[in-house]
């Protein structure tokens, strides 16, 4: 028998003080939890110390920059990758805790179930929503882009039971600063020029007519407005 690998957790955050002591909780049990805070200026950091994780220091990287910091940390191999709006439920908690973890090539991928300002979002291109985020560093990190990062190197993917759960924009205040925030990280990513009005309604009707957005009623219009205006921002000069 495979002596069991152990798994460290990393987190990133900035002012979450409303999600990380859910997100901690939900994962504490399997490993060493390091939380990655690039500056905030709430109760974020003391809760995450109370709740037993690890805390550092680092300004702001970028998505895939800052998550690998984060995963430099580490004092195991295997990791799982949480953003500090989500958490583990149950199945998915017991699922990760009996994984063998003896093969280093392989990663593993979550289903994530998102809320959109309390609202659970079914249609908009966000359900299923597969995301890659256990690996091994020996061979799997996760890309450098400042946004859109995914994890690459690994050799096998499986998909596991259970759902992560995500609390993505609490409030019209979060999604007015993570519009801003996208937007302005797209303009850093984008690979070519596109008219910022057309490719914002494209965006818009790919979200709300092509993703079957409608079927989310008032939660899938926001979605799709907020989808065209990230868009907009993203190919204004």
């Amino acid at each position: 028998m495979p002596t069991k690998a152990l798994i460290s957790v990393v987190i990133i955050t900035q002012n979450e003080e409303l999600n990380i002591g859910r997100c901690i909780r939900s994962c504490r049990e399997l490993g060493d939890v390091i939380v990655i805070d690039s500056g905030s200026t709430d109760k974020t950091q003391e809760i995450a110390e109370q709740l037993g994780a690890k805390v550092i220091i680092q300004p702001w990287l970028g998505f895939g920059p800052q998550k690998r910091f984060g995963i430099d940390q580490i004092q195991t191999d295997w990791f799982l990758n949480l953003d500090a709006d989500e958490y583990l439920t149950p199945v998915l908690f017991r699922e990760i805790q009996s994984l063998s973890l003896d093969d280093p090539t392989q990663a593993f991928r979550v289903n994530r179930r998102s809320f959109f300002l309390g609202r659970e979002v079914r249609f908009s291109g966000w359900n299923p929503d597969w995301v890659t985020r256990i690996g091994n560093k020996t061979h799997c990190n996760f890309t450098k882009d400042t946004v859109h990062e995914r994890l690459a190197g690994h050799t096998i993917e499986i998909s596991l039971p259970g759902l992560l759960m995500h609390n993505s924009y609490g409030s019209q205040a979060e999604v007015t600063e993570k519009t801003q925030l996208y937007g302005r990280l797209g303009q850093l990513s984008r690979r070519s020029k596109k008219n910022k009005w057309m490719a914002a309604c494209w965006a818009f009707f790919r979200t709300y007519i092509l993703r079957l957005g409608l079927l989310d009623g008032v939660t899938g219009l926001r979605i799709a407005s907020m989808n065209a205006k990230t868009t907009y921002i993203k190919y204004s000069d």
